[in-house]
């Protein structure tokens, strides 16, 4: 008999959603699965939905659990809770407002199998409205180990892969309240434990982009998390002798994911309060970027404000034309 195989599935206020994920989720050509959704106490109808999806399938349903949190704590606590709660040999992590193809259980397994591996690693494909495009590892990171990969901010997910389950030791887990960039930090834990992780070219997930996901603003609590993120990386490369390594991607990872945050970011005072974050960084790689984040990063390192404003209105009139087209 195949081995058991766990899906996590973390659930918070995804009612338009859930109900597509869970088809995709019971539908699998792969038998032996188990589904634990955990509850961080959804204030809409999540869990009303999810039961009513899961009684579709009275084959899959006794091999459900609907875990419910004593109170909302957050991502990276509830992913915990799927995660430790799980019984299979493997887990694999999947987010409650995307979907997977009905064969991705089954083809992830087969491959990890095939090479021998710890973790398997596909590609993805990215849907908003009625558009779709795929994102693959290679060739665009041929010469990307595993590590790096993390680092740099690419196909770094815990969703879309298949893991031991051996490799969720406690120390794996992101630190409760850090709900964004969690699984970055997971991965890249697990890469510095030197299990075989493999990425392929394989498209079985669907990460669905909202509308407000375009257009949200960053938080404060986004700029925390990202800055205790790379507080992390760099304690985790120093003791392992790998920091001179790995010092010129960290640098351009640095610059180029805070130019991102602070692109989409709408608060100046957000912006003021992080303008000095790596800034001797940004001296080193602001030549490698593209126009628009190499602008970006300009104006954020020398503190033109005024500039900064006009630019953040250029990108908002582009993106409104964009989506009309759509």
């Amino acid at each position: 008999m195949n081995p058991l195989i766990s899906i996590c599935v973390p659930v918070y206020n995804v009612a338009p959603y859930i109900e597509r994920c869970v088809r995709s989720l019971m539908e699998q050509t792969y038998e032996n699965i188990e589904y634990v959704f955990v509850n961080d106490c959804s204030t809409d109808s999540s869990v009303e939905i999810l039961q009513n999806s899961l009684a579709q399938y009275p084959d899959r349903l006794p091999h459900a659990r609907i875990i419910h949190n004593d109170r909302n704590h957050g991502l990276a606590y509830t992913r915990r809770v799927s995660i430790e709660a799980a019984h299979g040999e493997y887990i694999c992590c999947v987010d409650s407002d995307d979907f997977v193809e009905t064969d991705m259980v089954e083809r992830l397994h087969t491959l990890l199998v095939q090479k021998n591996a710890d973790v398997i690693s596909g590609g993805n494909y990215i849907n908003w409205r009625n558009k779709q495009w795929a994102e693959e590892p290679y060739p665009a990171y041929n010469d990307y180990d595993s590590i790096s990969f993390n680092l740099r901010g690419a196909f770094c997910s815990l969703c879309g892969a298949l893991y031991k389950r051996e490799l969720f030791t406690p120390d794996i887990f992101s630190p409760e309240g850090m709900d964004y960039l969690e699984d970055r930090l997971c991965r890249l834990k697990i890469a510095l434990t030197n299990a075989k992780i493999v990425y392929v070219n394989v498209l079985t997930y669907h990460y669905v982009i909202h509308d407000n996901s375009i257009t949200a603003t960053v938080s404060d609590k986004n700029m925390r998390c990202f800055v205790q993120f790379w507080q992390i990386a760099d304690q985790l490369l120093a003791e392992r002798g790998l920091t001179e390594k790995y010092r010129d991607l960290v640098a351009y990872a640095k610059v180029q994911n805070k130019t991102s945050l602070m692109l989409h970011c709408n608060s100046m005072q957000i912006r003021k309060q992080y303008a000095m974050l790596f800034h001797e960084e940004e001296k080193t790689v602001m030549h490698t970027f593209s126009r628009g984040f190499w602008m970006m990063s300009h104006l954020i390192h020398y503190k033109l404000w005024g500039l900064i404003r006009l630019y953040q209105c250029y990108i908002n009139v582009r993106l409104f034309f964009k989506r009309r087209k759509t």
